[in-house]
């Protein structure tokens, strides 16, 4: 539910537990947007608040599962194997160009692509999650271009509490979610605690129709056949089972202003999602894509009279499952099966200050500093990677592959110092919030990224708010340092080569809206935008060095580098309107969501240009409605209706692309997800959710944005989950 304005919807069903509320005025406090306590009628910001209880009662169990829900986002379930669950915030890639927090801290390791969803993050296990939309770099760094996603863990004051749910659905779904907390002590010296894990699993993904058009390989390379590893028709390649799962497993412990947490998340699916079978095979359910993340945080607020300190410290580890691969259907890796490696260490250090001395002005401070060990992702390797070759933070990796030595072993460490520092004022009807941030990357230099809003409350309904901000996003040395190489007919092969001299991306963003209570019962907001990404990241053709690479059968290979001359701007309006109790039996509410977007990108390496923004629909709505037929029956239904989109990624000019009927758009689709809640007694409820009810077959967010994606990337067909929900308190 949105919350903007003076109101706060009765529809949210939203208490003192699910949002900081002050007694005396209802108004609504939240802490990612401004770093500090801050009423949100009050910020020139937009911002999103899922409840703790819509999470539960929506059957929310992935983060995209969430935003699928927020306003403006478009997401795709399945994304990829490297990135999990993906989507879209602000017309960007947010698995990478958002910044995901839990309780204010970085869940994102350093060296992936993006960050990877499924539903080994904390979802049923939050108390809420606040999504700000815009560019948040002046407070959280360049990765935050997009805006911030801070998942807040449940807490309780109880003695004990408890949270559980057990769910099965179709194509082998299986989940199952669980929290427990206390407390112990008496007086100030009571601490609390909480246990959680999850596990869920698919045994196949519903992804495998259009068959012989989608996944034709013919489609898309004339030579499969001749392949010794594709096994299938001449129209139709062999498929097996997709599978997925996910485990998460953690608990907490809190004294006075001392926070400590750990947490574990695993996840894995099939390797092949989004990908072209003239590349790889379907068949084979053991090959996957698969990472351990683990995370130990400590924090520490402290609060005077007018002065507030917290101090964040987290280590987080990544590892690739040293199994991870990829079934080819020629002669790479093993047999056609290449395996990968990658890790990462990052250890961080915060402080934030916030004075206030008096109620209409606050300055903010903060610095940090991180140190990150990577090893990012190896070339194909003919097996699996001896995880204990790499040691954290090591220079050098004792590991030489039988083919290409030491190519694709590329052990990078490096530092950032950042310091921000922001001013909140209060004057008559206006609220300014104003500062920025600097960081120093060991690699990529110093970034500076301010930011301004202004937000205007006349007498009356209505408010008026203008916000500008401009960031830098560091390239992850994923990209950096991208290899990979194979044997091809006895010769070596090099497709891509790692280029240490990439620059940050440049972003700029102005959103300017008003608000409106309109009655009682319905509340509008009208909100314009627009931003400029520069110097964008993209893979192109460079001469291969043969000092470097004295074996290479071939002259060029692809490298991650910035194009100079290409750009992306979008320019969109939205309307949401939110009406509430529009008929009272049955209890009825809604949200309406509709968006418009233009853009035009000049094209990287060369390719022209185009008057689309990739990714992004000119037209996009969502119509969500919950009622209640009975006293204990509660039914949402959740409409996308997404227009047509253009290309993730252009292997040539668009207009060549077009003369031998290669796709250039995506076509636009309509989804209906029906859930069904009944409440048995105050402890128990069961559900049935039906997703994609009608079972659309359409393509999302394509899987990797380069040559080697489907036409479209296939999403999940209609699922039914049937399941049982428990709650003490």
């Amino acid at each position: 539910m949105l919350l903007t304005g003076q109101v706060i919807s009765d529809r949210l069903q939203l208490n003192d537990k699910d949002i900081n509320l002050n007694p005396d005025t209802l108004k609504t406090q939240i802490t990612t947007a401004s770093r500090s306590k801050k009423y949100l009628e009050d910020l020139p910001v937009t911002v999103f608040i899922i409840s703790r209880k819509e999470i539960l009662e929506g059957g929310f169990t992935t983060l995209t599962d969430v935003l699928k829900s927020a306003p403006g986002n478009k997401v795709s379930q399945p994304g990829s194997a490297l990135d999990g669950e993906s989507f879209l915030m602000n017309g960007l890639y947010g698995n990478y160009y958002a910044k995901i927090l839990i309780d204010g801290i970085p869940i994102q390791p350093s060296v992936v692509s993006g960050m990877p969803i499924a539903e080994q993050i904390p979802i049923r296990q939050a108390e809420r999650i606040e999504i700000i939309y815009g560019p948040a770099a002046a407070l959280y760094g360049g990765d935050a271009l997009a805006g911030v996603i801070n998942i807040i863990m449940n807490s309780n004051d109880r003695p004990v509490w408890a949270q559980s749910d057990i769910s099965l659905g179709s194509n082998g779904y299986y989940n199952m979610n669980v929290m427990i907390g206390g407390k112990v002590g008496k007086n100030k010296n009571v601490v609390s605690y909480d246990f959680f894990g999850s596990y869920g699993k698919r045994s196949d993904m519903n992804v495998k129709y259009d068959v012989t058009g989608n996944y034709n390989p013919a489609l898309y390379d004339s030579s499969y056949l001749n392949q010794p590893y594709y096994r299938g028709e001449n129209n139709k390649p062999e498929f097996g089972n997709l599978p997925q799962q996910s485990n998460l497993l953690g608990f907490g412990l809190k004294y006075r202003g001392l926070q400590f947490r750990y947490m574990h998340m695993y996840r894995n699916t099939h390797s092949s999602i989004g990908l072209t079978p003239d590349l790889v095979g379907y068949y084979d359910p053991r090959n996957y894509w698969g990472e351990n993340i683990d995370r130990v945080s400590l924090s520490y607020t402290k609060t005077w009279a007018k002065l507030s300190s917290r101090t964040n410290f987290s280590y987080l580890i990544y590892r690739l499952d040293n199994l991870s691969s990829y079934r080819y259907i020629s002669d790479r890796g093993d047999r056609g099966v290449a395996y990968y490696y990658a890790a990462s260490d990052d250890v961080m250090l915060e402080e934030v200050l916030n004075y206030a001395p008096n109620a209409d002005l606050e300055i903010t401070g903060g610095l940090s500093a991180q140190a990150s060990g990577n090893l990012p992702r190896t070339n194909d390797l003919q097996e699996p990677f001896p995880t204990d070759a790499y040691t954290p933070f090591a220079d050098e990796v004792k590991y030489n592959d039988s083919a290409f030595g030491n190519f694709g072993i590329n052990p990078v460490n490096f530092y950032n110092i950042g310091a921000f520092m922001q001013l909140y004022y209060k004057f008559g009807r206006f609220t300014m919030l104003a500062g920025g941030r600097w960081d120093e990357h060991s690699i990529y230099g110093s970034q500076l990224s301010p930011r301004i809003g202004l937000k205007y409350i006349p007498e009356g309904k209505f408010s008026f708010k203008v916000n500008y901000g401009v960031g830098l996003r560091s390239p992850s040395l994923y990209y950096s340092y991208y290899s990979v190489a194979y044997r091809q007919t006895g010769e070596k092969t090099y497709e891509y080569i790692p280029n240490e001299n990439i620059d940050p991306e440049k972003f700029q963003s102005l959103e300017t809206g008003m608000e409106v209570k309109a009655s009682d019962k319905i509340d509008i907001e009208l909100l314009f935008t627009y931003h400029r990404l520069s110097k964008n990241l993209t893979s192109t053709l460079s001469v291969i060095n043969y000092d470097l690479y004295p074996e290479a059968s071939n002259f060029v290979a692809l490298s991650y580098i910035n194009d100079q001359n290409s750009e992306a701007v979008l320019y969109s309006g939205e309307a949401r309107l939110r009406f509430k109790e529009v008929l009272l039996r049955p209890k009825l509410n809604a949200d309406l969501f509709i968006k418009y977007s233009k853009g035009k990108e000049i094209l990287p390496n060369n390719y022209g240009n185009i008057d689309r923004y990739r990714n992004v629909p000119k037209w996009f709505g969502q119509f969500n409605m919950d009622l209640y037929p009975t006293k204990k029956w509660k039914m949402e239904f959740h409409n996308v209706l997404s227009g047509k989109t253009a290309k993730r990624f252009f292997p040539a000019p668009p207009a060549a692309l077009e003369a031998i009927g290669w796709p250039t758009t995506v076509e636009g689709y309509y989804t209906l997800d029906w859930i069904n809640r009944v409440s048995i007694n105050r402890n128990f409820q069961a559900f049935l959710n039906i997703t994609n009810v009608f079972n659309a077959k359409y393509g999302g967010i394509d899987a990797y944005g380069n040559g080697y994606d489907l036409y479209y990337n296939p999403q999940y067909g209609r699922n039914f989950r049937l399941g049982l929900n428990f709650i003490l308190e």
